[in-house]
């Protein structure tokens, strides 16, 4: 299954959501690829050195039938590959800008490696660009992270209109696995409300296991670590688990 998160608001949690869902996932025994499609590399830089990523996805987008293979690398934890991202996927929409099949060029490279694991997670820009689109066109799946903020769900109907659209133009099977609520801070009223606005808008679709504020889950990227390796008794790695066992659980359904 390949499974896009992504929200165009900045934020929220899509590539703390990104990393340690696909290292759960590993830790699940589940081979899971992470694909950093974002221009600010976050999600590299938890797993690799600036140097051990000269090879990055962005031939994926401007060179014709580039084997994804050829950058996929392992990461210390077992059963998880990633592919790394590059500052310089900024410039891809206005490299590919009239070229007929620049949304489906993460789909076509997918194509080629998608059967070699269980799982493939897309971190994606906090934008409504091409990079997201590409994202969308290829997966099976979208969770859609949103903070318990006055103005999370802001933005939400703009990522939903791309999604119908990516949906009815390219891709008939997406569909939305779920929504996380992150960042959640259950002392302030503010946050209960928000949660029960996400809740009456979403239904069903809104994860059991919110992602409560957690100074564990902020201090791991900076040590290059997902949470489960950096601060495995941590309530951030608890509630990744359980992010991660529901997950499993709709994806059989």
């Amino acid at each position: 299954m390949i499974i896009t998160v992504a929200n165009q608001k900045g934020g929220v949690g899509k590539t703390t959501t990104s990393v340690n869902l696909a290292a759960g996932l590993a830790l699940k025994g589940k081979r899971t690829l992470l694909i950093d499609a974002d221009p600010q590399c976050n999600a590299t830089s938890v797993f690799f050195a600036p140097e051990e990523t000269e090879d990055s996805i962005l031939p994926v987008f401007t060179e014709k039938n580039f084997p994804l293979k050829n950058v996929i690398k392992e990461t210390e934890r077992e059963n998880l590959f990633a592919a790394p991202s590059t500052i310089r996927l900024a410039k891809v929409e206005r490299m590919l800008a009239g070229e007929i099949d620049a949304p489906l060029k993460l789909k076509k490279a997918l194509s080629d490696v998608r059967n070699l694991f269980d799982f493939v997670v897309i971190d994606t820009p906090p934008s409504l660009g091409l990079l997201t689109v590409n994202a969308l066109v290829a997966s099976d799946r979208v969770i859609i992270p949103i903070t318990p903020s006055p103005w999370a769900l802001e933005g939400v109907q703009d990522f939903l209109d791309t999604f119908k659209s990516v949906k009815e133009t390219f891709n008939e099977n997406l569909s939305i696995l779920g929504v996380i609520v992150t960042m959640f801070d259950p002392r302030t009223v503010l946050a209960r409300d928000a949660v029960n606005e996400i809740k009456a808008m979403f239904g069903d679709l809104v994860f059991k296991e919110a992602i409560h504020r957690n100074i564990r889950l902020e201090e791991s990227p900076a040590y290059q670590s997902d949470i489960f390796a950096f601060s495995p008794n941590s309530t951030g790695a608890e509630s990744y688990l359980k992010i991660t066992e529901e997950v499993l659980k709709r994806a059989e359904r």
